[in-house]
């Protein structure tokens, strides 16, 4: 969701290096997802708790953060420089709706968007939508996300056009990233399976320090990011990301395990009070025990990062 670009310095300079830049595209597979209940349901869970697609895709109170479920997944959030985009960007409508959603998609266009950052006409999706990330979604997730979405009713909801201007309308061009082979569910252990669901979750993108080109990932984990609105920290003035590597002094290294799942599925900081918007602690506290747990277990692992955030969040 927050994708920073280069500046126009180097844009310019990428661009004389090639006449055209084009998004790396493959024809959307020929496949039919199976509709099963348990593949609906898997679908229904990495949808509404792990990837947190609902927090993007339906429409939020600016002011508390609730989704309107009279809208589910039908899209027309904007994301703009307040959440670090550099255009105006508004999430689509994911609903079967034939005229403004997927209705008319075909399964393997659905996949393709997702995991390859590509449109149904071809053109590249903004990275606000975290294709990058999906890219490693396991075949099976994202089979069953399909067959989930395609169970969402229809609502007729227009999205407003975006609004990118250069370099980002050329450079958008460089980001797609073509699957030529089969994904695979990550490795059966605790911290394979954690690395997994936190990078499904988009944590690192949130909790990193933010530069001139986007998520700082050399510092990933380390918190930092600045994020304003007007649901957003005190009297709307805005949030700093918190730290949650395994730093003792600066990050959650002395919270205990429970400490952490608290924070992740119920909002809960160990002095009590409750996290802030634009953490999604309530779509995450569906996440269940042994992924939480698997999650927690990753996070113990990353490297841990000396930043001190201040401000309240």
């Amino acid at each position: 969701m927050k994708v920073f670009l280069a500046g126009t310095v180097m844009a310019v300079s990428l661009l004389s290096g090639c006449a055209v830049m084009r998004a790396d595209v493959r024809p959307a597979p020929e496949v039919t997802v199976p509709k099963t209940p348990e593949m609906v349901a898997r679908g229904q869970y990495l949808f509404k708790h792990v990837m947190d697609c609902t927090g993007c895709h339906t429409t939020l109170d600016p002011k508390t953060f609730k989704p309107d479920l009279t809208k589910f997944a039908a899209g027309g959030n904007m994301f703009g420089p307040e959440f670090g985009a550099p255009a105006k960007v508004f999430s689509a409508n994911l609903t079967s709706d034939p005229k403004t959603g997927l209705g008319s998609w075909t399964d393997g266009e659905i996949l393709r968007a997702l995991r390859e950052g590509v449109s149904r006409d071809g053109r590249p999706l903004m990275p606000m939508m975290p294709y990058m990330n999906y890219h490693e979604l396991s075949d099976d997730d994202a089979y069953a996300l399909v067959a989930f979405m395609r169970t969402i009713k229809p609502v007729e909801n227009r999205v407003p056009a975006n609004e990118i201007g250069f370099p980002l309308n050329m450079l958008a061009n460089t980001f797609p990233k073509k699957l030529d082979a089969p994904v695979a569910p990550p490795a059966n252990d605790p911290i394979a399976r954690g690395r997994y669901l936190v990078k499904m979750a988009g944590c690192a993108e949130c909790h990193s320090p933010m530069g001139a080109a986007g998520p700082d990932v050399s510092r990933a984990f380390a918190g930092g990011a600045f994020f304003k609105g007007e649901g957003l920290g005190p009297e709307g003035k805005g949030i700093k990301v918190p730290n949650i590597s395994p730093d003792v002094a600066t990050g959650i290294g002395s919270w205990t395990d429970a400490q952490i799942a608290n924070a992740i599925r119920f909002g809960q900081r160990p002095d009590g009070k409750t996290l802030r918007p634009p953490m999604m602690w309530p779509n995450y506290n569906g996440i269940n025990d042994e992924d939480i747990k698997a999650m927690v277990a990753y996070l113990r692992t990353v490297p841990a990062q000396k930043n001190p955030v201040e401000g309240r969040w």
